[in-house]
């Protein structure tokens, strides 16, 4: 069925080619929408979208402030290796964040901020799967998530979280308890350290550089287009159409989509707004496992996970707050070592490769940042999707399309408003 013309003038501009970005476009253009897409980086999936694990991962969609979180935190703030870290010299700038940060970790806030997420996290499966009709992500494997914990007790109150959360529709339900000898029989890496878990059957996980390049692909192989190398310095809104400014040419259009991770706060502030956005640094590398896992790994006690990818085992995880986008800290990546020593036997761990690092776009509710300005309805934001980029950004990409379109998303907007954070 053809797709009626929406009710502007000029293309889409989306500024930004991450994964978030690119499904964004890609929605669009399937919607019968003129796109260009605008990344500023010499090839698209910059950022934090090239070097995660890939996790899709429904059941565990939820807002990082939580009861308890504020109080880890505090407690590691002197240690450089802790799984959530803020850099003490950038603390007076986080203040702001942190203060929003703490009021979103109550009991009722973060019960709120689950029921928010769950509508997105509804629609996960079924935007992958549209995606696959036309061959993008199709290497997506879907054999589930074995959880492995420590902590028999710590694995069962987990157990019947997911128990909870499959209750809503969002995921399937766990399969039964397994004890040390059950888990480590699974995956027969696992170390002595592992003692308990159970498999979220039908999660899936996915290379996300790959899953980028088909996206990029599919993109260029329909006539969008795409510009890479294209930074965007400011964004004008003219009430009947936008601009956006960049190095070589202004660039016309009659709306524009900002998905530029946590580059987004840079771009609304050129139009007065203030964006309560931090660069959550992540951590990733490579093992090269004798044995490779069936499954990805989900390792609670060293706050990491672990996907297979091929020939390589890629574990991503940590969360560090210092100010910058761009630092590497190695002793981010000894730390994460460290904590998986006891839990994976029989790998080297010091045979590493690909070590990255990436900037997540994290918000102080743990919600991602979905809608129009208040004052500028054409400048629409796709950010703050903090951990779960992977997982959400092409849900993302159709709300924003059936928002862009005028046929309205069908989940309630409200909590990802951008206005939300207005003092």
């Amino acid at each position: 069925m053809p797709v009626e013309r929406p009710m502007f003038d000029g293309p889409v501009i989306v500024v930004g080619g991450g994964i978030v970005g690119l499904s964004c476009a890609w929605f669009l253009h399937a919607a019968g929408v003129e796109v260009i897409v605008l990344e500023a980086g010499p090839d698209t999936g910059g950022g934090a979208s090239r070097g995660n694990a890939g996790a899709i991962c429904p059941s565990q969609v939820e807002p990082l402030p939580a009861p308890g979180t504020v109080r880890m935190a505090l407690d590691d703030l002197r240690r450089p290796d802790a799984a959530l870290y803020v850099h003490p010299s950038y603390l007076p700038q986080m203040a702001g964040f942190l203060m929003r940060f703490a009021r979103a970790s109550t009991a009722t806030a973060h019960d709120r901020g689950m029921r928010a997420l769950a509508q997105l996290a509804r629609g996960v499966t079924a935007a992958y799967d549209r995606l696959a009709e036309v061959g993008v992500g199709r290497h997506a494997r879907r054999d589930g998530f074995l959880v492995v914990h420590g902590d028999p007790g710590a694995a069962a109150e987990e157990h019947a979280r997911i128990v909870a959360v499959a209750a809503t529709g969002v995921c399937a339900p766990p399969g039964p308890l397994l004890g040390p000898a059950e888990v480590r029989a699974h995956e027969p890496l696992l170390g002595d350290g592992a003692r308990a878990g159970f498999v979220i059957p039908g999660e899936r996980w996915i290379d996300a550089s790959l899953l980028i390049d088909d996206l990029s692909d599919a993109l260029r192989g329909a006539g969008v287009d795409v510009r890479t190398g294209t930074p965007v310095s400011a964004v004008h809104d003219l009430g009947d159409a936008v601009e956006v400014d960049t190095p070589d040419q202004t660039v016309a259009g009659g709306v524009v989509i900002l998905a530029a991770g946590v580059w987004t706060r840079d771009l609304v502030a050129t139009l007065g707004v203030k964006l309560q956005l931090q660069a959550g640094k992540g951590y990733s590398f490579a093992l090269h496992p004798t044995h490779m896992p069936t499954r990805l790994l989900d390792l609670p006690d060293a706050h990491v996970v672990a996907a297979p990818l091929g020939d390589r085992l890629r574990v991503a995880g940590t969360m560090e707050f210092d100010g910058t986008t761009d630092r590497f800290r190695p002793e981010r990546i000894q730390a994460i070592v460290r904590r998986l020593e006891p839990l994976l036997g029989d790998v080297d761990l010091t045979h590493r490769t690909e070590e990255w690092m990436g900037p997540r776009p994290m918000t102080p509710d743990g919600l991602p940042i979905l809608g129009p300005l208040a004052a500028h309805p054409r400048v629409v934001l796709a950010t703050g999707h903090n951990m779960l980029g992977v997982t959400l950004g092409p849900v993302t990409g159709a709300v924003i399309a059936d928002l862009v379109c005028g046929d309205g998303p069908e989940i309630d907007l409200a909590p990802f408003a951008p206005a939300r954070f207005r003092r």
